[in-house]
């Protein structure tokens, strides 16, 4: 064997001189070691690892050389020669007398050399430095996970406006990935960097986060959100806070922790079992909302300097979402101090008429609360709204729209759009006409880069007729429930958007007898991510076929919204004919001569008396004359009186074709004509003229109680005197 580990022996099969110049130049460290693990042979790079010379290393053991190294280096070599089989890129760290301050890593293989009868008379061993690749690639993974940490950070921020979600999410992220345990305290009121009050009391915005499974099962004190935690000026928080900057800080520090004056909180710490902190100041703009603190202790992991950054980068990520919640809480209150100013109508009382309406803001999360008969409004406001008016001789308006986009921006748009609305009823204008109008002031209003768009249902319910005369600027379809519970859909009239231009209205005239219901509603109702418009207007029909009140009707069909699924506004309007109104109702040609003034006045006397009006029957003849003789001299053309009672009040109406508006006049003492709208305008409770599509409508609201009626006509016997005579 001693001839065998000679040092001409050891170079058998290969050229001696060359062999031994190969490996003492070569860049990889070799060398070669006996049954004894001491060192034969060794070369340049493996001397300059080592730091020790030729003659130090030849015949010494390796453990004696290396005594600071891992012992498998000395273990595998004597596996090797007992096996005969090679191990190869086995990593093994130590420090060497080159390195004595710094921990290397070697890659070491390990080859048998075997004698001239095969058996394994030594160990070639080479070894690689892979210290620098190492870090590199800890470095890498670093860099890695840091921008994995900020990405789904980043990400978290932006998928929610809601604070709560958004740190809870990065707690979740923090935990474990970053820490064992993350928790946030949030001010009730920011204070600007330079304050400096004795105490900062902070309160627990989300619950405590903890990676260990034992300590998740058990009752972690201080972990409740809304709890209050007060720290004076040597917590870690406060320090965080008087710096700017974050505190990394060691956990079993009493000094520090014992900042935190809330009792029992350093019990909470040893329960926990924490050894490192950071705490991280929250800072938007010059003010400081809170703080988040990490912890590790279980895992045996450290904070490092680097560790130390990405939590501040962390923080950062937290007071974005801060700032933009907090932006997002303006814009709220903003659009819900519009909703409640501009969208909830006050509804009128209706003869013969149940109306109920419903709205939901939507918010994205499905815990939008109702606005209407029930709890007050907390989110975001959109661009619905939906009213009802009042028009001349007891007609009412019903309108509903949405403008596209939400918050504030759609609120502002639906403002004016509901005001604008109110202001062209008020002209009595036809429901088409009323829609060209809105049409032009959208357009009006959407100049510009931010163009506004909006759909609308205006209808007009004609008592006299019992119809609902109505246009659509591109709004789904109104569904009417017919008395005998059949459901249809209200097509016809059909436009486009508002604001496009360039359309023509039409409007549409259907039943609407007693019993009847109408329903209009928005796309909220009909339409979310997982049902489309199609199979939500089935469900509506379905839903709206049910007989009962409009109450009842109208919680029936709330019950239709896809809470989960939408992120829209959800209006809702029913009127239901509940008592008939038309029953008492006289319809009169006119033909174009003056006869046919005193054929009205006799029909109107003999109605009222049968309808047992007796005492309206003086001035609403009176009323009755004027009008027609009005009509008659200044239109020449055939006309139509219709006169209708109410459970309060008479409505006189006379129709012509011609578009001329008349005007009261005011004549001297020597003009024979000119005072009849005058004598109008003293006896009637209301008049006004309200143009048609085949001409005008001149109309007058008579209230028909005793008191109010004996009045008037005191009042103007001069004028029925000066009437009779002429």
């Amino acid at each position: 064997m001693q001839d065998v580990l000679s040092d001409h022996s050891l170079d058998v099969g290969l050229d001696a001189p060359l062999a031994t110049q190969m490996i003492e130049f070569s860049p990889t460290a070799m060398a070669i070691i006996d049954p004894d693990l001491r060192v034969r042979r060794s070369n340049r790079a493996l001397r300059a690892i080592s730091g020790l010379s030729r003659e130090r290393m030849a015949g010494t053991p390796i453990p004696e050389l290396l005594p600071d190294v891992d012992p498998r280096v000395w273990q595998l070599a004597r596996w090797v020669l007992a096996t005969g089989e090679p191990v190869e890129d086995t990593e093994i760290t130590g420090r060497t007398v080159m390195f004595p301050q710094e921990e290397r890593i070697w890659r070491f293989s390990y080859f048998p050399l075997r004698d001239c009868e095969g058996v394994p008379a030594a160990v070639g061993v080479i070894l690689v430095d892979v210290t620098d690749q190492r870090r590199a690639e800890r470095e890498g993974a670093r860099v890695e996970r840091r921008l994995r940490l900020h990405s789904r950070a980043s990400a978290l921020v932006g998928r929610s406006l809601e604070l709560d979600a958004t740190l809870e999410g990065i707690a979740d992220l923090v935990v474990p990935e970053f820490a064992d345990t993350c928790s946030v305290y949030l001010l009730d009121e920011p204070l600007g960097k330079d304050a400096r009050p004795e105490l900062l009391e902070l309160r627990r915005a989300i619950i405590t986060r903890v990676s260990d499974p034992p300590l998740q099962s058990c009752d972690i004190p201080f972990s409740t959100v809304g709890e209050i935690l007060s720290c004076n000026r040597n917590s870690p928080i406060y320090q965080a806070f008087a710096s700017g900057r974050p505190i990394h800080y060691a956990a079993d520090d009493e000094s520090l922790i014992s900042g935190y004056q809330t009792p029992g909180f350093i019990d909470y710490f040893r329960r926990l079992r924490l050894r490192w902190g950071i705490a991280v100041p929250l800072l938007v703009g010059r003010f400081f909302h809170g703080a988040m603190v990490a912890h590790v202790g279980l895992s045996g992991r450290i904070y490092t300097d680097d560790d130390v950054e990405m939590a501040a980068d962390l923080g950062e990520r937290i007071s974005a979402a801060i700032a933009n919640a907090r932006a997002y809480a303006r814009e709220r209150e903003v659009s819900v101090m519009l909703q409640r100013n501009l969208l909830a109508p006050d509804i009128p009382a209706v003869t013969g008429m149940d109306i109920a309406w419903r709205y939901e803001p939507g918010s994205g999360s499905g815990r939008s609360p109702r606005v209407g008969p029930g709890p007050p409004i907390s989110v975001e406001v959109g661009g619905d709204w939906l009213d009802v008016i009042p028009l001349s001789a007891g007609r009412v308006a019903l309108v509903i729209g949405d403008v596209v986009g939400r918050g504030v921006t759609a609120a502002a748009v639906m403002g004016q759009l509901r005001t604008a609305t109110r202001a062209f009823a008020s002209l009595d204008l036809p429901a088409d006409n009323v829609l060209t109008h809105l049409d032009n002031l959208v357009q009006t209003i959407g100049a510009g880069p931010d163009g506004a768009l909006a759909s609308c249902v205006y209808a007009i319910f004609e008592p006299a007729t019992a119809t609902m005369v109505l246009a659509n600027a591109g709004h789904p379809p109104p569904a009417l429930r017919d008395p005998d519970g059949r459901v249809r859909l209200l097509a016809g009239g059909d436009g486009a958007l508002l604001g496009i231009g360039g359309q023509v209205f039409v409007q549409a005239c259907h039943p609407f007898p007693v019993g009847a219901t109408l329903a209009l509603y928005t796309d909220g109702i009909v339409e979310s991510r997982d049902i489309d418009v199609s199979q939500g207007i089935s469900r509506l029909q379905e839903a709206l076929a049910g007989a009962g009140t409009a109450d009842a009707t109208a919680d029936r069909l709330m019950r239709l919204v896809d809470h989960a699924g939408r992120d829209d506004d959800v209006a809702l309007l029913l009127v239901r004919a509940a008592a008939a109104t038309n029953t008492r109702t006289l319809t009169i040609p006119l033909t174009p001569d003056l006869s046919a003034v005193g054929q009205a006045r006799h029909a109107v006397t003999t109605a009222l008396r049968s309808w047992q009006l007796p005492e309206a029957v003086d001035t609403a003849e009176l009323l009755v004359s004027e009008i027609v003789t009005n009509a008659i001299r200044y239109s020449r053309v055939p006309g139509e009186l219709v006169l209708r009672s109410a459970p309060t009040a008479l409505y006189i109406e006379v129709s012509d074709s011609d578009s001329r508006l008349p005007r009261i006049l005011h004549p001297d003492e020597q003009e024979e004509y000119g005072r009849g709208l005058i004598l109008v305008d003293a006896l009637a409770t209301r008049w006004d003229t309200r143009p048609t599509h085949s001409g005008k409508t001149v109309w007058c609201q008579l209230d028909t109680g005793t008191d109010a009626q004996t009045a008037r006509v005191i009042g103007v016997a001069p004028f029925a005197a000066a009437s009779s005579a002429s």
